[in-house]
């Protein structure tokens, strides 16, 4: 299976986070900030993909109770809270 086969577990972010994110010379990149919003999506059986391996160092789909143990609880409130979409 593909990672198309899984929802959006919420219409709202699950976290956003802001921060400063130091120059990095061997990718020619200066200081700068980042915004990052995260969704929390669900599956019954979904591979993770592809990812860009230079930004991300791992990537798995995780049993709830264990994301929120790795995450903390917004992970639980956006994968409870009603999307409003089918």
């Amino acid at each position: 299976m593909a990672i198309t086969d899984s929802d959006i577990a919420g219409a709202l972010a699950a976290y956003v986070e802001f921060g400063r994110v130091p120059a990095r010379p061997a990718k020619g990149e200066p200081d700068h900030y980042h915004l990052d919003f995260g969704y929390a999506f669900t599956t019954a059986d979904a591979e993770v993909g592809r990812i860009q391996e230079s930004e991300v160092t791992g990537a798995a789909w995780y049993p709830l109770d264990l994301a929120e143990r790795l995450v903390g609880p917004r992970i639980a409130r956006a994968a409870t809270t009603s999307s409003g979409t089918s």
